[in-house]
């Protein structure tokens, strides 16, 4: 994947809780209201996603390099900050923008690798298993409160490179990292 538009991190905090971020890259920056680039985004209204092809509502130099929020490189974004309890009890929120450094650009796949493989107890696999059980208990929170669940499976398609004739189609495998 290349453009890159959300990126999160958790912190411990001295009290035993955990400060938890989710940032979203901020094209607001680069997109100024009036100029022939805003009024296209806003005919667009959204990136229109196809099999094995995406109509962006931007320009790829703006969503896969400028605002893309890869890892090792300093980028804008609007954020929400959480302070949390380890059972995902919201203590206070901050919305901000801030500009972040990504350490790494992960997969669900490889994110769920990292969660999953006991020998791996660095220092950014041991946050990811942090915010895996955040989200548990948020997940079961919603469900609790009586949220529906709308997903439905999304399925990927196998196209022939000369026709672009299907030959195969398939369902992307949920994991924890992706519910």
């Amino acid at each position: 994947c290349k453009d890159i538009d959300d990126a999160l991190h958790v912190r411990p905090l001295p009290n035993g809780h955990y400060e938890v971020g989710v940032h979203i890259a901020d094209v607001t920056h680069f997109l100024r209201p009036g100029t022939a680039m805003d009024d296209e985004a806003a005919r667009r209204a959204t990136s229109t996603y196809l099999v094995q092809r995406r109509l962006d509502m931007l320009p790829k130099p703006l969503t896969e390099d400028i605002c893309s929020l890869r890892g090792g490189v300093e980028r804008l974004t609007f954020s929400v900050v959480w302070e949390m309890t380890p059972e995902a009890q919201i203590v206070s929120t901050r919305f901000t923008r801030a500009v972040i450094r990504s350490r790494e650009a992960l997969t669900y796949q490889q994110a769920q690798m990292r969660i999953d493989d006991p020998s791996m107890t660095d220092e950014l696999t041991e946050s990811l298993r942090v915010m895996n059980s955040l989200a548990k208990h948020l997940r079961r929170q919603r469900a609790e409160r009586g949220a529906l669940s709308l997903a439905s499976p999304e399925v990927k398609f196998t196209l022939d490179t000369s026709t672009q004739d299907p030959l195969d189609v398939g369902m992307y495998q949920l994991r924890e990292t992706n519910a």
